[in-house]
């Protein structure tokens, strides 16, 4: 498959990814290697020339459910920071690295802008809709080459903030500024 038709697919799929993941919120799916320690019972994550090194061990290390108003379907923003781990929440404004699958969402002058970091391939739209801890909207200060179907760490500036849609629906717990995208040997 050439590049072009390749950026297709993948562009197809975070569209569709980011659309299921918004619409089923709540049907939490397994995920095949979600671990079975709590990320309260892990020790602290290591810290690398300054960066926190989180992965997803940590950061779906919860079951993290939504629970709508059934009138609305709004989420009240006290039940989903309540639902979000102390340990976590404690990671917010940290600098970061995270490891995982670029899904790009929105490219500019050939640069990818803006994406979804996930822990696998099966976080795309012919896969699992995965629960809001098993992916971080990664926002780019500068764009980055798009790197599709290998591992990437992603390091920059991590919230833990809720994010909602126009509509007042959850969208992203996770948010990175992302500084630089390296590919990792694995």
């Amino acid at each position: 498959m050439n590049s072009i038709a390749r950026l297709a697919v993948l562009l197809a799929c975070g569209g569709a990814f980011f659309g299921s993941a918004v619409a089923h919120a709540q049907d939490e799916a397994v995920i095949p290697d979600v671990p079975s320690i709590h990320v309260t019972d892990m020790p602290p994550p290591p810290v690398v020339k300054g960066y926190l090194q989180l992965g997803f061990d940590r950061l779906a290390g919860y079951e993290f459910r939504v629970v709508d108003r059934p009138a609305t379907g709004r989420v009240p923003q006290a039940s989903v920071d309540g639902g979000i781990p102390a340990v976590v929440r404690s990671w917010n404004g940290r600098k970061v690295d995270v490891t995982g699958y670029m899904v790009p969402l929105k490219m500019d002058k050939g640069l990818v802008v803006e994406f979804l970091l996930v822990r696998d391939m099966n976080s795309c739209c012919f896969g699992i809709s995965p629960a809001l801890n098993h992916f971080v909207m990664v926002k780019m200060a500068k764009g980055t080459a798009a790197i599709f179907e290998r591992v990437v760490k992603v390091a920059g500036v991590f919230k833990v903030n809720t994010t909602f849609d126009s509509h007042g629906y959850i969208v992203a717990i996770y948010e990175l500024t992302g500084e630089n995208v390296v590919e990792t040997a694995d």
